[in-house]
């Protein structure tokens, strides 16, 4: 006669289960594709910072009306580097309309040269703009249309 054995009980709720062996741990990433998802990861990081900077400088620009963003038929208000800003030519102050620009001259060129807007027989005052000691570019305006 053989004897029959029953199964045993199944474990409690919650309580792990003997039978089930667990999983292999998963495999640790290889060194190289690490190494260059890494880099990837910081080049992209860096090119993401650097875009951030450069539109936030342009948008700032534009915001404040700085005088370099300054384009052919813009107007401005202000006499000097401290007050000149571009406005909207509707704007009742705008004192002056751009007619000319001159690009890539340095300062001591600009001051050098009184005829420097000439070709623009309208233009009344000429304003430079750039890097102390090297290029920038020269903005002839005229009076604006009041």
């Amino acid at each position: 006669m053989s004897e029959q054995v029953a199964p045993p009980p199944p474990p409690p709720a919650g309580a792990p289960n003997p039978s089930m062996t667990p999983p292999p741990p998963p495999a640790p990433p290889s060194r190289g594709k690490a190494f260059l998802g890494g880099i990837a990861k910081q080049v992209i990081g860096v090119v993401v910072v650097l875009v951030v900077i450069a539109v936030g400088g342009f948008i700032w620009n534009n915001l404040t009306g700085d005088p370099s963003t300054a384009s052919v038929g813009d107007c401005l208000v202000g006499e000097d580097e401290d007050t000149l800003k571009v406005i909207d030519c509707g704007d009742a102050t705008a004192q002056w309309k751009v007619v000319g620009k001159v690009e890539d001259k340095s300062e001591s060129e600009f001051r050098a040269s009184e005829g420097i807007c000439a070709v623009h027989p309208t233009s009344e005052i000429a304003y430079w703009w750039g890097k102390p000691g090297g290029n920038g570019d020269v903005l002839c305006m005229e009076p604006a249309a009041g």
